[in-house]
């Protein structure tokens, strides 16, 4: 091979690594949500869930979180909008830490099994 055709096949080699390293990166990634307000709202300590009924990750937040044994109180759309407006949720499910009136740690979709031992073993 002539030394172009070696240079071209390191720079297509590379480009191929750099692709496939960030489309791995973007998959584990997690979606973003601004910070919400809860203050006032009368929520407790523990895990607070914001949901919707037609929401099909919401479901399997609902199973996952019901496996820790943590209370939950679960703030739906559909029944409790002004709630939802007024934390500024604009995606569910998202999934709050809640602790001394304080939000820990916030989790926008389905949430890892291991954020909710952490939570679990933390007490909230």
């Amino acid at each position: 091979m002539d030394d172009l055709t070696v240079r071209l096949l390191v720079i297509g080699g590379a480009v191929l690594v750099v692709s496939v390293a960030a489309l791995a990166t973007r998959r584990w990634q997690r979606p973003t949500h601004p910070a919400v307000d809860i203050a006032g709202l009368g929520l407790p300590d523990g895990i607070v869930v914001f949901t919707s009924t037609d929401c099909g990750n919401c479901a399997e937040t609902r199973r996952r979180i019901a496996a820790t044994g943590i209370p939950v109180r679960e703030v739906t759309w559909e029944l409790e909008p002004t709630t939802i407006e007024r934390a500024g949720v604009t995606a569910v499910p998202l999934t709050l830490i809640v602790e001394g009136g304080v939000v820990r740690d916030q989790i926008v979709g389905i949430p890892g099994r291991r954020r909710l031992r952490h939570a679990a073993t933390t007490g909230g």
